[in-house]
């Protein structure tokens, strides 16, 4: 094992010395020499202040995603033996085979937590420095412990649904723990605006009268069945901007911040409420879920082999007795965190498709390509967000099209 651990060490150290000089180093953020000068060009609506940090916070942003996926892998890896450990402990503590399940989940959940919790407090305060948050320490750890709580509830019942699966039939397990998980995925996603969302933020309609009146024209002319625009209170937590419409059903709500209404002007709203009803009318929401539960097959297919392959060859050697071992479970989170990295880009390249078609109506609904510019560079501004980005940055982290594009499609339609 010590081979095995010096081996992947070395391996993380040469990564991360690449990815830091390529992250922090040279000209990464340029724009092409015809768009100088123009609405695209950052420098026509940013101080070179503002552009100095938003590259600086892209950079530090993008170092700690490259490495934090890699980081929670060796992690993992290196805590084998200690699952094995929490697992005795579980069954000395309780007969009960989900009683030892619940304990194990919780105490290996936590202990991956509080490992992490460093990470999280730094990125915490980059924001803070960056003046991109305006959280408090006491909001941070609420939203932390929030998090730690659905995480492991979430956690507890896959586990359990995937233990009865994998007993009754060991070679198919993959299919059938994902034929299960698909009510359960749309369960959540119908539920998240009205009953997960609220435990984070104040939600209220939007108190513009005006405005309101505005948004359900538009959403009137797309044929949207809306009577209610909902406004957040993100200002606790941050400066920046940002709308969006989430849920299925019924439950699908239109979102605003409230720091875009303080930040944005109507015109500007308009059009980002119209890229949202975009969402609706084409339908993304149910796309995407639909993309991701084909996606989730394809990963539980792979999972299934990686993880009895992974079993057979080094099991043994950890003290795992076997699949259905809770000192196993581990294996699935480490291959989880692996394929969700290494699956990034295509999961984003599918994003920014439909963030571009929510554009394209977004156009379609409003005609006003100038309102829209001038709402994507003071997005720019306030998020501290380069009009553009590396490219491997972009397919590992971009779900929406650059802001340079953004601004050049939009250019079309400016009045």
């Amino acid at each position: 094992m010590k081979r095995l651990y010096i081996g992947l060490g070395a391996a993380f150290g040469v990564y991360a010395i690449i990815m830091i000089v390529y992250l922090l180093k040279g000209d990464l953020f340029g724009i092409p020499r015809d768009l100088v000068g123009t609405s695209a060009d950052p420098h026509t609506f940013m101080t070179a202040q503002e552009i100095d940090k938003a590259e600086s916070l892209s950079r530090i942003r993008s170092l700690a995603y490259f490495l934090s996926s890699p980081l929670q892998i060796g992690l993992i890896l290196l805590l084998l033996g200690v699952a094995v450990r929490i697992r005795s402990l579980s069954e000395k503590l309780f007969k009960a085979s989900f009683l030892q399940m619940v304990v194990f989940v919780l105490l290996f959940t936590l202990l991956m937590d509080v490992l992490f919790l460093p990470v999280d407090y730094f990125l915490f305060k980059i924001d803070l420095a960056y003046g991109i948050s305006t959280e408090t320490l006491a909001i941070f750890l609420g939203d932390h412990a929030k998090d730690f709580l659905l995480n492991a509830v979430g956690t507890i019942v896959m586990v359990w649904i995937f233990r009865l699966v994998l007993k009754w039939s060991p070679n198919r397990w993959w299919f059938w723990f994902w034929l299960v998980s698909v009510p359960l995925i749309v369960f959540v996603t119908f539920i998240q605006p009205v009953v997960l969302d609220p435990l984070y933020n104040d939600f209220k309609p939007l108190q513009d009268q005006e405005l309101k009146a505005q948004i359900l024209q538009l959403a009137a002319e797309s044929h949207i069945p809306a009577k209610q625009v909902y406004e957040v209170n993100m200002s606790e937590r941050t400066n920046a901007i940002n709308a969006y419409v989430n849920g299925i059903g019924g439950n699908a709500r239109i979102v605003l911040w409230d720091t875009t209404l303080k930040k944005l002007l109507p015109d500007e709203i308009l059009t980002v409420m119209a890229h949202e009803m975009g969402h609706y009318v084409e339908k993304h929401i149910y796309i995407g879920l639909a993309y991701g539960i084909a996606l989730s097959l394809v990963g539980l297919w792979l999972a299934f082999h990686a993880y009895r392959f992974f079993l057979k060859r080094w099991g043994a050697r950890w003290g795992i007795r076997g699949e259905n071992d809770l000192a196993a479970l581990p294996i699935l989170l480490l291959l989880v965190t692996f394929m969700s990295f290494v699956s990034a880009p295509a999961q984003n390249a599918f994003s920014r498709v439909i963030e571009h078609r929510a554009d394209v109506y977004e156009m379609q609904l409003t005609g006003d390509g100038s309102a829209a510019i001038r709402a994507f560079q003071q997005i720019a501004k306030e998020n501290l967000s380069p009009v553009t980005q590396p490219r491997l940055v972009h397919w590992f982290r971009g779900s929406h099209p650059e802001i340079m594009d953004r601004i050049i499609y939009f250019k079309q339609f400016e009045k």
